[in-house]
Parts: C-alpha cells; structure tokens; sequence
C-alpha cells in the first residue's frame, strides 16, 4: 500500500466527505440486514397456519420504509464517497500537472509526450475507481461479510460451517492470483502508454504522412501497436475470467450445500421454514462480497500499478528555486562566460568546448555555423534549461546558478526555433508574454516585428483565432508573432534562436533594424544562418564543432578567409541571382 501514500493529502482534504459517507453506508448495509429477519418472521407466521393479516401487511410497511430510506442513504454515501474519488482524481491531477511543467528539460526530453498523457488519464482513472467504488466494495466486503457471517451462525452455527466451506476457496484462489494481475495491469497501461503516444506522433506529423503518401504505412504502424496493446489486455483477460468465474462457482456451491443441508434440516424441524429462508438471504447477500471481493483485487491491482506510474513522475525532481539573491531581481543584461565545456547525458562528445565570452549590456551579438555546432545548447545553458557547469556562466556578475529561475527567466525574452503558438487569439499570443500589455503596446509590438499591417487585413484583427499550433497562419507569421510575444516582455536580454528563417530578406532587415533602434538598451543574441539577420550585429561568433572559430563585426569578417565570409560570398550570390 506504500504507493498509495501519495494520497494522504487528499483523502484527508475529503476525510469529512468520507466519514459521513462511510455512515451512510452502514445504514445501508445494517438495513439490507434487517430485510431477511422480517422475511423470516413473515415465513414462519405463514409456515404455522395461522393467518396474520395485520402482521403481514406490517412487515410489509417495515420493508417498504426500508427501501425508502436506503434509497436516500443509498444516494448519499455515493455523492459523498464517489464525489471525493472524483476530487481526489482533480486534486491529483493538478498536482501531476504542476509538477510536469516544472520538471527540468533534461526530466523532460527523457519521457514521450504520449506517456505523460497516458499517466494523466488511463492512470489517473484506475486509481479514481479504485479510491471510489473500489473503497466502498472492500468496506462492504468486510462489513456485509463478516455480518452476515454473524446472523447465520446465530441461526444455525453448523450450517454455517457447511454452507461458507466452498467460499474459502475464494480467498485461496485471490492471494494467487493477484501478484500476477499486478503484473499484467502493470504492462497493460505501459502499453497503452506506447497507444497514446503513437496517435499523438501521427497527429501532429499528419501533414508529412500526406506529403509522402504514407497513410498505409503508418496505419500498419498503429496497427502493430494497437495489437499489442490487445495482447496484452488478452493476456490480463485470462486471468480475470478465470478469477471471476472461480469466485461464483465458489458462491454458488454455498448455495447448493444449503439446499441441501438446510432443506434437510428444515424438514427435520432443527430449523425453521423462516431460519432457512432467511439462511438463503444471508447467503445471496454473502455472495456480492465474494465477488465484490474479487472486484476490489482487480480494482487494487489496477489502481496500485498504476500510482507506481504515477509516482514515477512525481518522484521526479524539478527545478529548484535558490534563494541566495532576492525575488523580483532585476537584472541589465551583462553576460559573461567563462571555461564552458557542456555534454549532454549519454553524449559522446562535448557539444560546447572552452567557450569564452563577454557581452555588455545593451550589445547585439550574432552567432552563426554550422548545424549541430551548439548555438542553441548555448542559449539553452543561459536560460538555465539545462545545467551548466558550476561558475561558468554569469549575469551581472552573478553565477546563473545563484538566481532564481522565477528571476532568470523573467529577465528573458526569447523565441525558440520551433515558432509554438498557442490555440487562442493572435492578441491572444501576443498577451502571453506579457498579460497587463496595453493594447498600444501590443500594436507597437506586432509594428516592430512587421506583422501589424498583416494582423489588420484579417476579418477580426487582433481577435482572429489562429487554430492549434497557430494553423492558420504562414511560416513567417507564426515567427513574427513569436517575436511579439516576446518583445512585449519587456527584459533586459532578447534572445532570438533562428526565429527569422522564414522571413524574406527585405522583412528580415526591417524587423533587425526595428529592433536595432528599440532594444537600444536591451542585450540581443540572434542566432541565424542568413547572414542579413546578424551583419549589423556589434559582435558576431561563428560556431563550428562546439567552438567558436571566428568572432569580430561583420566587415571584419568577411576580410578573413574562413566560414563565415564563405556564407556570405554565397548567400550574396544567391540574392543576385
């Protein structure tokens, strides 16, 4: 049950929902008790000749009251008890929530998105049945149980030896059988894990499937998946319909045993007619917690798998926030850089070697190479998305590490590669970076990354839904409103990873100069490959296997015989023709 205590916090958050709920309950149960006694009472005024009008039509009553009353508990105890697993479920699923958004990137780029989702859904609802009806089946099996063992021994203490003897199985055929039903819930929802993630991949990859005619491919990809995922439910299959079936074989051997020594001794007068009927009622209520019993160790089973899962990730450290420097820092945008070699886990080589590196506040600093040569590992390492060594990168003189993230990040602004956009309005986007932004500043914003005039020629403007992952809008726009959203932040270090390749040159050269004359007191590093994007930079590093190669302005650059006159020789000859 140790997986279990993951949930402390919030069972005790419902703990008055549950204890009422759980009172509800024994009424119910104490009131399915009583039917049988009233029955019994009933048959053997019938069994002895005697005709009772009154009597009968009181018991009658009595049971129809019951009903009524159970009814009315009966809805109780669900709303209390079924409502806190659904609270519970909430609860939980926040705290999954919260706590995936703060993991590290490293925590991150180890786990597939499908698999996340998997946790907060399939998981998340074994363990809500389990904390719900799979609570109230185990207290009825104990409670019903051990109660209704009660009034059939008071009735007859040998019969009930007899009639309970096929049920005893019950429990042998569940202590085996559940260790193996752990194990193959276990890799049922790993599979279906793998389900999720496939259709989540397929998804978003929808528009390249197209482009290359691969819709049979990938269907047989699903499929293979989705077969697996049945096999393994097969496989989990068997066992549970060997468990089930087991346990009403058991229940209903209880039920021959009475026929037979009950009947034998009701025609023997040691009991009576109402004895042996009220005995049969004992044992078909006994019987919902055999099988419930049965319900509960698939539920657990279930459940207890699938909190490992969970916590799994909860487990999982995030990123920590030092208090070594106060909240709300603000900083100006000094950056220096000292001895930084970085690898990433598992990595062969070293993505960045002895990187040394002075920026002042207010400079532009262009960085270009070749693919893979570490000029986003860089920008990564400065925003803290990954962990740089110990005293290697500093900001205003102060060890990165040393500042709170909440303070670092809030200090930069910066548009990934991946221009991620939001479902939401373009003002939408544009107000994430900065929610109080006025609506002038969202204009100058949007005029700055040349996207305003655009924005306008839209039917609704700045309302204008763009669809999920900003669908509806062309390459360069989803840039230019990633570079909005961006600047409308306002900090004192801009960061811009390849965020104008799909600008034409003209574009590209207006947005540069416009953000040349407004970020003159703003610390910029744009990483392009399009030399238009960083000529007018004040310094300019020219990466090449995780080293800087090259560095100065660009009229001294292209002077020296090296990488980067080379791509602007070509580019310069790609824009003549």
């Amino acid at each position: 049950m140790k997986q279990f205590r993951t949930l402390k916090k919030d069972v005790y958050n419902n703990l008055e929902y549950f204890i009422f709920g759980f009172f509800c309950l024994i009424i119910v149960d104490t009131l399915q008790l009583v039917v049988p006694i009233i029955v019994k009472n009933a048959v053997d005024i019938l069994a002895s000749g005697i005709y009772s009008k009154q009597k009968l039509l009181n018991y009658g009553l009595i049971i129809a009251s019951i009903g009524l009353v159970t009814a009315m508990f009966r809805f109780s105890w669900r709303y209390c008890i079924i409502g806190s697993s659904r609270r519970i479920e909430r609860e939980l699923r926040d705290r999954i929530f919260s706590h995936i958004i703060k993991l590290p990137m490293t925590a991150l780029l180890e786990r597939k998105t499908g698999d996340l989702m998997a946790r907060m859904t399939n998981d998340l609802d074994a363990v809500r049945m389990f904390t719900g009806i799979g609570i109230v089946a185990l207290f009825d099996t104990i409670f019903l149980g051990i109660a209704s063992i009660s009034f059939m021994t008071y009735i007859n203490p040998l019969l009930t030896i007899l009639s309970l003897t096929p049920m005893f199985f019950i429990i042998l055929v569940t202590w085996r059988l559940s260790s193996l039903l752990h194990h193959r819930f276990a890799s049922v929802q790993a599979s279906f894990s793998t389900l999720t993630e496939t259709v989540r991949e397929t998804i978003a990859g929808i528009s390249v499937i197209k482009a290359y005619i691969n819709e049979d491919i990938s269907l047989k990809r699903f499929s293979n998946v989705s077969r697996k995922y049945i096999d393994k439910n097969i496989s989990l299959v068997k066992i549970l319909g060997l468990f089930f079936p087991l346990i009403v074989l058991f229940s209903n051997l209880s039920v021959c045993v009475l026929l037979y020594f009950g009947g034998k001794m009701a025609l023997l007068n040691q009991i009576t007619p109402g004895d042996f009927v009220a005995f049969a009622s004992y044992i078909w209520i006994l019987t919902w917690p055999m099988m419930a019993l049965g319900w509960v160790v698939n539920l657990f089973q279930r459940a207890s798998a699938s909190m490992i899962r969970i916590n799994e990730i909860l487990e999982a450290k995030p990123e920590s926030i030092s208090s070594k420097i106060e909240s709300n820092l603000r900083l100006k945008g000094n950056i220096e850089i000292k001895d930084l070699t970085f690898s990433y886990k598992n990595a062969s080589l070293p993505s960045l070697k002895n990187i040394n590196l002075k920026i002042k506040h207010g400079q532009t600093i262009g960085i270009t190479g070749k693919t893979g040569s570490g000029k986003t590992t860089l920008l990564n390492l400065i925003q803290n998305f990954f962990t740089p060594p110990e005293n290697t990168i500093f900001i205003d003189g102060k060890n990165i590490q040393d500042i709170p993230l909440s303070d670092l990040r809030s200090n930069i602004s910066y548009v990934p590669q991946d221009s991620f956009l939001f479902s939401d309005s373009i003002e939408g986007n544009i107000l994430f970076g900065n929610a109080k932004a006025t609506n002038q500043e969202i204009r100058e914003n949007a005029e700055i990354s040349q996207l305003y005039n655009e924005i306008m020629e839209f039917k609704d403007g700045f309302d204008t839904e763009i669809g999920e992952k900003g669908v509806t809008l062309s390459g360069g726009q989803k840039q230019r409103l990633c570079i909005s959203r961006a600047l409308i932040k306002k900090t004192p270090i801009l960061i811009l990873d390849d965020s104008l390749s799909s600008l034409d040159v003209s574009t590209t050269q207006k947005i540069v100069g416009s953000l040349k004359s407004a970020t003159n007191k703003q610390t910029t590093i744009i990483v392009s490959n399009r030399i238009a994007s960083i000529k007018h930079a004040d310094n300019i590093l020219v990466f090449s296997e995780g080293r800087i190669t090259e560095q100065g302005p660009h009229n001294k650059l292209i002077k020296k015989d090296g990488l980067y006159r080379d791509l602007h020789l070509m580019q310069q000859l790609e824009n003549e023709l």
